[in-house]
């Protein structure tokens, strides 16, 4: 069976309290900073390539070059494999306030949910995309919440703080076994990739927790490894696939907003095939609100962006007056489109043929 992590992926390296605040990524090929917390997800994909669809052709050049453009050009996957199918829409078309209470509307009875209008860019002749991503997910199997303890985290700047978490543990353990799967365990490494079943089937939680600082996509990439490759040793092994009673689990409870704003990150002139003029990118951003409690997870994305000619258009050719002035003789048809003659042809030379002007 196919799983879907793509709204229930945590990357244990970090999250910040006193640091940085959160912020949303394009870029999946960098390391993240020292205390911040990050959020991706490809909904911005999504509205991009939307967005792309109301241009005549395809994307041609960038000047200057952008290499987050070039990465957005490149990404390649199956929307529809990934998105939850009743989890999300993408909109486009003209950047116009009728276009925002139609997307509204749409959101309101797809999801029965409200959106902030003043969130959708409106452009003077502009085009625009916005997508939004709600996924709640229960836990197969509710997990127990520290009310007497905290959990000391440590970031990697070296920062500790204690936390709420929730998890198991002792002979509770055990009762997880069918929920809580273990697909990756270094002990020596401080390691390890958990599996946590939800209600959603084919939707799973994916915790992992990496040896060393990485890349998104390095550890997207290793999470899917891991799914391929499950753990598969005995039963009570600490290569074994299934959470034993003794086992301990402990995991940060998490409220993360990032409000994020491209804009700036997305510049250059974009020259599309069949367009007369290059377009620019003049707002984009994505907001996201992620929570992980002992009951489950619970997701909102919204990503809009917004282009517009680059520039003044273009101003049309000077015109030079004609005269269209039957004062000399003249033929006059009756024609067929396609036809190779005309039914009627005239010939004016004559004041006979003419009606006089009244004195």
């Amino acid at each position: 069976m196919k799983l879907i992590p793509l709204i229930a992926f945590l990357l244990l390296t970090g999250f910040s309290l006193a640091s940085g605040a959160p912020e949303c990524v394009l870029r999946i090929d960098e390391i993240p900073p020292e205390g911040v917390t990050q959020m991706w997800s490809p909904l911005f994909q999504a509205s991009w390539e939307k967005l792309g669809e109301l241009q005549d052709g395809e994307l041609e050049s960038v000047v200057p070059p952008n290499p987050l453009i070039t990465k957005l050009e490149a990404f390649t996957w199956q929307a529809e494999e990934v998105m939850p199918e009743d989890g999300y829409a993408v909109y486009a078309g003209p950047a116009t306030e009728e276009f925002v209470r139609e997307t509204a509307a749409s959101i309101k009875k797809k999801f029965d949910i409200e959106i902030d209008s003043l969130r959708v860019p409106l452009i003077s002749q502009g085009k625009v995309a916005y997508g939004i991503l709600l996924r709640e997910l229960k836990f197969e199997k509710k997990f127990f919440r520290s009310r007497q303890k905290a959990l000391e985290f440590r970031a990697r700047s070296g920062e500790t703080h204690m936390v709420e978490f929730f998890g198991t543990a002792g002979t509770h353990s055990g009762d997880y076994g069918d929920s809580v799967k273990i697909l990756h365990y270094d002990a020596e490494a401080m390691s390890f990739i958990l599996s946590v079943a939800t209600n959603r089937e084919g939707e799973n939680l994916f915790v992992y927790r990496p040896e060393r600082e990485s890349r998104f996509q390095d550890a997207m990439e290793r999470v899917k490894q891991a799914m391929e490759n499950p753990l598969s040793g005995p039963y009570g092994s600490l290569k074994n696939g299934s959470l034993h009673p003794e086992d301990v689990v402990k995991i940060p409870c998490l409220t993360i907003d990032a409000d994020t704003d491209f804009t700036g990150q997305l510049g250059g002139a974009l020259h599309y095939a069949g367009e007369t003029v290059p377009w620019r990118i003049a707002d984009a951003f994505q907001v996201t609100r992620f929570e992980v409690s002992e009951e489950g997870a619970r997701v909102r994305v919204e990503t809009g962006v917004a282009m517009e000619p680059f520039g003044a258009p273009p101003k049309p050719p000077p015109v030079t007056p004609r005269s269209f002035v039957c004062d000399r003789p003249f033929y006059v048809f009756l024609w067929r489109a396609g036809a190779d003659w005309p039914y009627l042809a005239a010939w004016i030379d004559g004041g006979d043929s003419l009606s006089a002007f009244p004195e």
